[in-house]
């Protein structure tokens, strides 16, 4: 266990019971078999290849619906581009009135264990990037908050449905978390602890650090310039994130939130459980390393690691390194 845990509901939205028709192409649809796709736009999600929680997304109808199927930030490390990291980004400082509002309501939406687990990092790794960010990046981090919901949910990024797993959604910044998705999770892939858990959300959050950076468009820009890799932008992209949830895990390990020395072997489990070979092999029995969006299960684990062991954000070069 660790000792992140949290009854304070400001930073969380609960639409779960609200039901409905969503996406499809994420970690559910993987746990049925099927690897889902994409690899064009400015994407990134939960550590699965494919679906609303991948990297790499473009909007596409399906059924009358915008649906997206991959969503996300990108970000390139300054040193990289030369670019201006105070452009770009659309974001605002402020919650919309809908995230107010539901925030203000949701008294009870970290009562039980798991949610106390979720609801504790949202916190923690909010806290840790408004203080974290300006550091590293001279940019002030810009606050956001994690949607609980099942079925189905609407999101600036199209309709979302509890087959995606969890995943960033760029344009409306929020972070959204079918929170039975943990239990598959453990029960599918082993990746059992508070820390496995805990982990998802720092790599759904470094999504958002991503977009708060705001060159989202040069990441499409760059699959479209160079569309024969655009899967190793979205590896890169996904890299990126488990290194920055690295760099937290590593603050958090400082501060001395883990019971135990080993803790962090739970996020390294569940970094190498969601990696595409992982899944691949346990879904279809083959690796396709062409289809790959978000890295073996050996890379997440060295760029987590990285970011660990530094714990500096400014280490992730996965942009330069990977590509």
């Amino acid at each position: 266990m660790t000792k992140i845990r949290s009854r304070d509901a400001a930073r969380i939205q609960d639409r779960r019971g609200q039901g409905g028709g969503g996406m499809s192409g994420g970690l559910g649809d993987l746990l049925k078999g099927g690897l889902g796709g994409g690899t064009r736009g400015g994407g990134g999600g939960l550590p699965i290849p494919g679906g609303a929680g991948g990297a790499g997304g473009l909007l596409k109808g399906g059924g009358g619906l915008m649906v997206l199927l991959l969503v996300a930030a990108a970000f390139f490390l300054p040193k990289l581009l030369g670019g201006d990291l105070s452009g770009g980004s659309t974001l605002s400082g402020t919650p919309t009135a809908e995230q107010t509002d539901s925030a203000s309501s949701n008294d009870e939406a970290c009562s039980t264990e798991l949610e106390q687990i979720v609801c504790g990092a949202t916190n923690d790794v909010s806290d840790y990037w408004i203080d974290q960010l300006p550091l590293s990046f001279g940019v002030d981090y810009v606050d956001t908050q994690t949607v609980f919901f099942s079925g189905a949910t609407n999101t600036g990024c199209g309709r979302a449905s509890s087959q995606t797993g969890p995943f960033y959604c760029p344009l409306d910044n929020l972070v959204y978390f079918d929170l039975d998705f943990l239990v598959q999770l453990q029960e599918r892939f082993g990746a059992t602890g508070d820390l496995a858990a805990q982990y998802i959300v720092a790599h759904e959050f470094g999504h958002h650090v991503q977009n708060v950076l705001g060159i989202n468009a040069q990441m499409r820009e760059a699959q479209q310039r160079d569309p024969a890799r655009a899967n190793q932008y979205s590896v890169a992209l996904e890299l990126q994130a488990d290194c920055f949830a690295g760099a937290w895990a590593s603050d958090a390990a400082a501060r001395d939130l883990f019971d135990r020395p080993g803790e962090i072997d739970e996020a390294l489990n569940a970094a190498s459980a969601v990696g595409d070979d992982a899944i691949q092999q346990q879904t279809t029995g083959r690796v396709d390393p062409e289809s790959w969006t978000h890295g073996s299960s050996a890379q997440r684990v060295d760029w987590f690691t990285r970011g660990f062991r530094t714990g500096d954000p400014q280490q992730c070069t996965t942009f330069s390194e990977v590509l």
